[in-house]
Parts: structure tokens; C-alpha cells; sequence
């Protein structure tokens, strides 16, 4: 089984509760960890990380202590500074525009299902350029 595979699958099977990724790390200075800033509704939270894979409204990223988080998006998300098309699956837009293993930048809030557990839905989805170097 591919590496990426058996992280999804640890992650979906052992997934802490999305408010355990709501701790402050900002005395570390590492940039890459979750970081809270305010927001009208309540805290943003982000991390930066390697896209696992997509699931139906779903993304899967690799998060700063190498667990899958799962990443609600919907319609309202912004990827790449744009909503997805209404008339567009969800899951085929990340297929196609978040390849496995390209890094991105997820800003997030929690928020409870209907029947109080929590989960991670993305307001911003930022994919990271890559950074070649210049042809001589």
C-alpha cells in the first residue's frame, strides 16, 4: 500500500477531534503550524501542508503532526481565490485543481454537525507555487 494511502487511512481510523488542532503553537515560531486569528464567527485557525487525497466534499491534508486532518470544503470555500462552480461536483473540482502532494494553505474554522460533533470546514484553500529554479 502507498505511503500517502496508509497515512489517509491512520488519520481517518485515529483522528483526534478537530478542536485538538486549536492549540497555540505560535511561541514554537514555526509557521507551519496552526495558528488562531480572529474571525466575525468565532477563531480561524491554519496550517500549511501536502493534500493526502479527496473524498466527497472533502480534502485530506497532511497536518503539522503528520495526521490526516479532513477538511471540509464547500461551495463558499475560495480555492485559489475562487468559489466552486455551483454547477460543479465538489470532489471533481479538488481532483482536478489539488493534485496528491501539492502543498497547500488551509484556513478553517471548526464547526458541529447538526448532532454536536465537530468538523473542520475550509473558508480559503491556498495552493503554495512552486518554487523552481531559474532556467540559465
Amino acid at each position: 500500500m502507498k505511503r500517502w494511502t496508509q497515512h489517509l487511512l491512520l488519520g481517518l481510523l485515529l483522528s483526534t477531534p478537530p478542536l485538538a488542532l486549536a492549540v497555540d503553537t505560535q511561541a514554537s515560531g514555526d509557521s507551519a503550524r496552526p495558528s488562531p486569528a480572529p474571525d466575525a464567527e468565532g477563531t480561524l485557525r491554519a496550517f500549511s501542508g501536502p493534500v493526502l487525497g479527496t473524498a466527497p466534499g472533502t480534502l485530506f491534508v497532511t497536518g503539522p503532526s503528520g495526521a490526516s486532518i479532513p477538511i471540509r470544503v464547500t461551495h463558499q470555500t475560495r480555492i485559489a481565490g475562487e468559489t466552486v462552480p455551483r454547477d460543479q461536483d465538489i470532489e471533481t473540482y479538488l481532483r482536478e485543481n489539488l493534485k496528491p502532494g501539492r502543498s497547500v494553505r488551509v484556513q478553517f474554522d471548526v464547526r458541529p454537525f447538526s448532532d454536536g460533533t465537530p468538523q473542520n470546514v475550509a473558508s480559503t484553500v491556498e495552493p503554495k507555487t512552486s518554487r523552481e529554479p531559474p532556467s540559465p
